[in-house]
């Protein structure tokens, strides 16, 4: 490759101390070099900034290192690295995931042909166990040859993005640093960053695509991202309410408001399932202001007002259905 830019990997690490060192060590092994390092661990109480030094040492990797005092969230800690971030392009990584060795060089080999109104670019993810065991082979619909057998949607993703479920797996996206810097980064009065990002970046940027497995997600019991399905009290969904009132500003036809609608009442009934009866009202609220309700939305309506619970049920679907 002959364009090599300073590509930087902003690691936020919380209570990551048994998976620390091998996320670190994905980073030192990388086949592209020109990568810029920055940790922030975001006030651990485990040994996580032990395994971060001692890791660093060990793969003789060198990094910028910031250790929080204090947990202040995923958002405000990621803005911290983004003001740091010298490189053309930036990726978001989880100190609990996996880096394949070419995923930032085949990130790099697509966004360098890309025009700058592309603003970010994903690829594919599996989903690892604790022990690091696979549970996935593809975020994606593929046959048993591994061919896809969907059409993933690139380019003017806006629409797609506003949907339920996500287009890409969160781990896999790299951001043109520009590109993030001129929206401000990460929002800081949300609980959670991803959606909230993608759907104000692809407003008016476009997303390329690479078909290659490049990340490895790892599925842990105390991840953000299984918070959703806290019971009562679930401030990620509290989030999520707010990023669509949001979206609901930057639509700009029904189209548009169609898609962010599938959203909504899909996270009316996460909320229900969950036991957040307040939450899964307000989402019904939104969704009445954005289109006529179906006959099931008016269900999960009654049935928040009733606060009939069905949370246990939910759990063991969680548990031995939905695998």
């Amino acid at each position: 490759m002959q364009n090599t830019p300073l590509v930087t990997i902003i690691c936020l690490s919380f209570n990551h101390a048994p998976f620390i060192e091998d996320a670190l060590a994905s980073i030192a092994h990388q086949t592209y070099q020109n990568i810029e390092t920055i940790i922030i661990d975001d006030g651990s109480t485990d040994q996580s900034v032990n395994k971060i030094t001692t890791s660093l040492q060990k793969y003789n990797l060198q990094a910028k290192f910031i250790a929080l005092p204090q947990n202040i969230g995923n958002c405000k800690a990621f803005n911290i690295g983004l003001i740091e971030a010298k490189g053309k392009y930036i990726i978001d990584f989880a100190a609990d995931d996996l880096l394949l060795k070419d995923r930032v060089k085949d990130d790099v080999s697509v966004l360098e042909t890309k025009e700058k109104s592309y603003g970010a670019v994903f690829s594919d993810v599996v989903s690892i166990n604790e022990q690091g065991q696979l549970l996935t082979s593809s975020y994606f619909k593929r046959n048993s040859d591994g061919v896809l057998l969907e059409e993933v949607k690139e380019g003017d993703v806006y629409e797609r993005i506003l949907r339920n479920p996500p287009l890409f797996g969160a781990p896999s996206i790299t951001f043109r640093t520009s590109t993030l810097k001129e929206l401000g980064g990460y929002d800081e009065t949300l609980a959670y960053e991803d959606y909230d990002i993608w759907i104000r970046l692809s407003r008016n940027h476009q997303f390329a695509f690479y078909d290659k497995v490049n990340t490895y997600k790892r599925k842990v019991k105390s991840s953000l991202s299984q918070n959703f399905y806290k019971r009562r009290g679930n401030e990620l969904l509290k989030s999520t309410f707010k990023i669509c009132l949001k979206a609901r500003q930057l639509n700009q036809n029904k189209a548009e408001d169609q898609s962010l609608s599938k959203s909504i009442a899909y996270h009316q009934r996460l909320a229900y399932y969950t036991e957040n009866f307040y939450r899964s009202k307000t989402y019904f609220f939104l969704l009445r202001k954005m289109k006529n309700p179906t006959f099931q939305d008016y269900v999960f309506f009654y049935f928040s007002k009733m606060r009939l619970k069905v949370f246990p049920i939910y759990q063991y679907y969680l548990k031995y259905i939905q695998r």
